[in-house]
C-alpha cells in the first residue's frame, strides 16, 4: 500500500474553508487503485492551522496515474485558495505493516 501525504498550513480560523473544499472532492474515489482519503487536523496551538491530506493507494503507480488524470487536473485547477499559506509539503510512504482488531 502507498500513502501520499500533503501538509497544508492554513490561516488561523480558516480551516473550515479547507474542510469544505475537500467535501467536494469525490472524483478521486472513482480512480483505479484508490483505497481511501482522510483529512487530519493538528490540534496544536500555533500561528496557523495545519492539516495533513492523507490518501491511500494500492500502489505508487496508481497514485502516479491519478496525478496525470483529468479528474486530478480539474480538482487542482483555478487559483490557489487565499487562506493556504505557502506551498503544500508532499511526502509518501510504503506501508510495511498494518494491524487490525481481531474478531
Amino acid at each position: 500500500m502507498y500513502i501520499a501525504v500533503n501538509k497544508l498550513k492554513v490561516q488561523k480560523s480558516r480551516g473550515d474553508e479547507l474542510e469544505q473544499r475537500f467535501q467536494h472532492s469525490g472524483a478521486v474515489a472513482r480512480e483505479p487503485g484508490f483505497l481511501g482519503f482522510e483529512l487530519w487536523k493538528w490540534d496544536g496551538d500555533g500561528e496557523h492551522e495545519e492539516f495533513l491530506v492523507v490518501s491511500r493507494w494500492e500502489s505508487e503507480e496508481a497514485h502516479s496515474q491519478w496525478t496525470k488524470s483529468e479528474s486530478f487536473k480539474q480538482a487542482h485547477s483555478g487559483p490557489p485558495a487565499d487562506f493556504i499559506l505557502g506551498h503544500p509539503e508532499f511526502s509518501s510512504y510504503q506501508v510495511k505493516m498494518s494491524v487490525a482488531p481481531e474478531g
